[in-house]
């Protein structure tokens, strides 16, 4: 540990850690030293001069992104002052040699090597990144104090040299972002050299990885094209904290000899290679390892057991292998475990209960998805994830550190997406395309923190859980391919963040709801619902709406205490109506009958009177 330890406490220090953020970091400026108010020397201003005119007089090329015109970054350059107090120049706090120099994003096309460097002899940190170089400067080797070179995001060619490995006095190299092909043939071994970090990264560097010298720390061979296996002499870096070779062609057996770094190894990183067999390592509990990283290869075999004497292991991505086992429920010990990726490999069986109530207490991410396990959903796991549902104090950044960005792959909003730097605040949850069944348990609402939540392409039934409205962090969900019924809770237009919602093929029935971020969804959240309805399908819920409009309409007016159309109006009119109809009721009976009674008698009347006249007629003749 004291050698983690000691190299960690060194890239503290170091300026040039990523092609992102390279940039000097200035010495201390004040000192109670007696040579306080010593200027830089004379010759050191004059070549400091010099190099201003010559890269004034430079044309920068459309063809890169420089920065702004040099003569403007170097307005603080003036012959009547201190050039100790000159922008992007760095003197020692007591000698006041100059021991810095910041060229980033001037042209240097056709001055590398015509400009005066020779004249800082104490030089020990030169940044040249983009620049537009197209080749190593001849010089830098000549300069003999060089401790740290930042010659990233050029347009480099060739091989990298032989001498970078017998500088005595180079400790950082950053080369990454060129167009190097190769390495030159190293120098018989042993060698002795000072290099401690290089980074090649983002290259074209064909072939193995060379035998390099055993002072290195950081390794960083990530996006080339290099072919073999890792060489057994890898294994002798005993200072070795970061390797990082992803993203390249080798093959072959990861060596179990790797295992002996385990003590100052951080960060193992071997994604997207063609590395096959087993893992045969057998760490001890003085695994120092923070991020294994093996997603995208070929292996096989089990997760082995021996990572949870990894206590400080913080990413684990096994993904997209072809590892054939059970739930890894012992990986619940470590504390500090926050990424679990096992994606696209056979693991099978049901996820099972934690072997303690603080199991996985960091975990925000976890990827399970494209696997074979069957049973439940793990509800016993959601109910103790602390780091999903309560938020811890920290502040938003990448989770690695300041030398190193941790990646993953993961499928968010609807889409897979590669290689994403990884938040200390993003949470995940991916059980899709298994086998689980049964109902989503309403506990999964008490993980508060998530912003994906992924149930698809599984066997689970009944209805979707209100719970899910409390997620209100959520951005993606998706539970589609399911056998889920019932009607979309209208809770669920609480989630004012959720950008993508997918909810097709099961059995669901109803009305879509209608408002926030449910405006923005298209047919394809809910098609294979052949029971949904309304907007933004085509089909309309006229019956739907006139049912519910009027059922919700009689529900409000008998509910409503304060409605005049309350039961207990309605019991009072029945009470003194029914009375008062059958009265009024009654009397218009009697009326009508005796009415009838009065013109059928008046009729028979008239008609005897008639029949009278005629007879007395008939008389008369």
């Amino acid at each position: 540990m004291t050698s983690y330890w000691r190299v960690a406490c060194w890239f503290s220090f170091l300026p040039f850690v990523s092609p992102a953020n390279s940039s000097f970091t200035p010495f201390s400026q004040t000192s109670s030293h007696p040579f306080l108010g010593q200027h830089c020397s004379i010759s050191e201003k004059t070549a400091l001069l010099q190099l201003k005119r010559d890269l004034s007089a430079a044309k920068p090329e459309s063809s890169i992104p420089l920065q702004p015109s040099s003569g403007s970054l170097l307005t603080s350059w003036k012959p009547n002052t201190d050039c100790c107090s000159w922008e992007s120049v760095n003197c020692h706090e007591v000698t006041k040699h100059v021991i810095g120099l910041n060229l980033r994003g001037h042209n240097l096309s056709g001055l590398v090597n015509s400009i005066k460097f020779l004249n800082l002899p104490y030089l020990e940190r030169l940044n040249l990144v983009n620049c537009n170089i197209g080749e190593i400067p001849s010089f830098v080797q000549k300069l003999g104090g060089l401790v740290e070179l930042d010659l990233s995001i050029n347009k480099i060619h060739g091989k990298v040299p032989k001498w970078i490995w017998l500088s005595e006095s180079l400790v950082y190299l950053n080369l990454s972002n060129n167009f190097l092909d190769g390495f030159e043939a190293p120098p018989s071994a042993p060698f002795l050299s000072s290099l401690t970090s290089l980074d090649l990264t983002s290259n074209l560097i064909e072939g193995s990885i060379p035998t390099l010298p055993i002072s290195i720390s950081f390794l960083s061979l990530a996006m080339n094209n290099l072919t073999g296996e890792i060489p057994v002499s890898l294994c002798s870096l005993s200072n070795l904290t970061i390797l990082d070779a992803c993203y390249n062609y080798m093959s072959g057996q990861i060596p179990k000899c790797l295992e002996v770094l385990g003590d100052t190894l951080i960060v193992l990183n071997l994604r997207k290679n063609r590395f096959s067999g087993l893992m045969p390592w057998n760490f001890t509990n003085e695994c120092s390892l923070k991020t294994l990283n093996l997603y995208a290869n070929q292996l096989t075999g089990k997760i082995p057991v021996s990572l949870k004497h990894c206590k400080r292991l913080q990413v684990l991505d096994l993904g997209d292998n072809q590892i054939n086992d059970t739930f890894p429920s012992w990986l619940g010990v470590l504390p500090d475990l926050r990424v679990l990726i096992l994606q696209s490999n056979s693991l099978r069986g049901p996820i099972g209960e934690p072997l303690t109530s603080n199991d996985f207490p960091m975990l925000q991410i976890l990827d399970l998805s494209s696997n074979y396990f069957t049973g439940n959903l793990p509800l016993d796991y959601f109910a103790i994830w602390k780091s999903m549902r309560i938020k811890l104090n920290g502040s938003l950044m990448y989770m690695g550190s300041y030398y190193y960005r941790e990646w993953m792959s993961i499928t968010s909003k609807g889409q897979r997406m590669d290689d994403i730097n990884i938040l200390t605040i993003f949470n995940v949850l991916d059980l899709s395309n298994n086998l689980f069944e049964g109902e989503i348990p309403e506990v999964i609402g008490d993980l508060k923190l998530l912003e994906v939540l992924n149930l698809s392409t599984n066997n689970l039934i009944g209805e979707i859980p209100i719970s899910l409205s409390k997620l209100t962090l959520l951005e993606s969900l998706d539970l589609s391919k399911n056998k889920l019924i019932g009607e979309i809770p209208m809770q669920l237009l609480s989630l004012t963040f959720l950008s993508v919602l997918n909810l097709s093929y099961n059995r669901l029935e109803g009305k879509i709801p209608i408002g926030n971020q449910f405006s923005t969804f298209a047919n394809d959240s809910y098609e294979g619902n052949i029971g949904l309805c309304g907007v933004p399908l085509s089909k309309k819920c006229y019956d739907v709406e006139d049912h519910q409009s009027s059922g919700a309409q009689r529900e409000s007016i008998l509910s409503d205490p304060g409605s005049p159309f309350s039961w207990e109006f309605a019991l009072v009119g029945y009470g003194c109506g029914v009375p008062v109809g059958v009265a009024v009721g009654y009397i218009l009976f009697w009326r009508t009958k005796r009415c009838t009674k009065w013109i059928e008698q008046s009729f028979k009347a008239k008609k005897r009177q008639k029949n009278e006249q005629n007879r007395r007629r008939r008389r008369m003749f």
